[in-house]
């Protein structure tokens, strides 16, 4: 259930302006998926998410660019 969620968010965030947690737990509910925002909060951590600056100076969740390697 987590892996699928976890999947879901990370496909929601790649394809839509998700700016606040409720609007994430809005939207997994729209999905068919019963979360808290306190399993929100836990996923988003533990997806290592970010907030990141659009171009209209909001900011959306997203996830961090990969690190270089070496």
């Amino acid at each position: 259930m987590k892996a699928r969620r976890h999947q879901l968010i990370l496909s929601i965030i790649s394809e839509q302006v998700i700016e606040t947690q409720d609007e994430l737990v809005s939207t997994l509910r729209a999905h068919g998926l019963q979360v808290t925002q306190a399993t929100v909060s836990r996923d988003i951590k533990e997806l290592r998410l970010a907030k990141v600056a659009t171009v209209d100076g909001r900011y959306r969740y997203a996830q961090p660019a990969a690190s270089p390697q070496g």
